[in-house]
């Protein structure tokens, strides 16, 4: 008799199988590619999608994940580079805009963020997630230097340069109400070893992933385990662990017990029972 839920185990199973026998191909590639993507490996993630394009240049969608990989480890030229091919490539393409614009945010460079979000919004007027955010673009007084104090916050940050990083965050945030920044400065404060106030920022940080990003959600509940089990209490680190879990199972559609997650509570679950001992 066949379990319903071993189908899917199935068919997975098939897949890595076919893409094994492929050895350096283009489906090879992207499969394991993914997959290191789904565990956080970015770095091997970004190098197994180079791999993939390279083997079959005409499968163009593999240059926005390999924009991901890139933007995640912080190559912002190189994930620039990957988009901007694609793009070339499907200049109808919506998403691609929205993708290019958050790239820009990130970067602090909120100009040229908001004038992707816009070009998007022309070729996709009811896309809701262009109009998110280039609202919320529009809609900042923007006071002189802001941009310039961004780019410096993220500089400090790069150089690991906590307080200096924290002071300008605190200034961008909270003087100055630049709301998307919140989980650079609770991650900072944390960095900072303030524990106390970096668990107040994750307070604001999930008030703004439920106001204006649901995807964030599961880094919430991620880096309030970090956070947690810095402080070395690994209870409610395993708590927070577990509801990024099922916030990162709900916008995938699947479990992915391969993902960092998962390591993450298995240590946990080894300090909270010590008789544990992860397979």
């Amino acid at each position: 008799m066949q379990l319903p839920f071993s189908v899917r185990p199935k068919a997975l199973a098939r897949k890595l199988a076919t893409a094994t026998e492929g050895g350096g191909s283009s489906r090879s590639f992207s499969v394991q590619a993914d997959a290191a993507r789904n565990r956080g490996d970015w770095k091997e993630a970004a190098t197994l999608y180079a791999q993939a394009v390279a083997a079959d240049p005409a499968r163009t969608g593999l240059l926005v994940q390999l924009g991901h990989a890139e933007k995640e480890l912080g190559n912002f030229d190189k994930a620039e580079t990957a988009y901007r091919k694609f793009h070339g490539m499907h200049p109808d393409n919506a998403d691609i805009y929205l993708q290019l614009g958050h790239l820009f945010n990130r970067m602090g460079e909120l100009d040229k963020a908001s004038q992707w979000y816009e070009k998007g919004l022309a070729i996709a007027p009811n896309d809701p997630e262009l109009s998110r955010h280039a609202g919320m673009l529009r809609g900042r007084s923007r006071k002189p230097g802001a941009e310039q104090k961004r780019r410096l916050a993220m500089q400090h940050v790069e150089e690991r340069e906590w307080a200096d990083a924290r002071k300008l965050l605190h200034e961008l945030v909270v003087t100055e109400g630049e709301r998307d920044l919140i989980s650079v400065y609770a991650n900072v404060t944390k960095e900072d070893g303030d524990f106390d106030q970096a668990r107040l920022l994750y307070d604001d940080y999930r008030a703004y992933a439920d106001d204006c990003d649901p995807d964030s959600v599961e880094d919430v509940e991620l880096q309030l385990g970090h956070l947690h089990k810095l402080a070395g209490d690994y209870g409610k680190a395993l708590t927070h662990y577990i509801q990024s879990r099922q916030a990162r199972a709900a916008r995938l559609g699947y479990i992915d017990q391969s993902a960092q997650i998962d390591r993450e509570i298995q240590a946990c679950l080894s300090e909270v029972y010590t008789c544990f001992e992860p397979i």
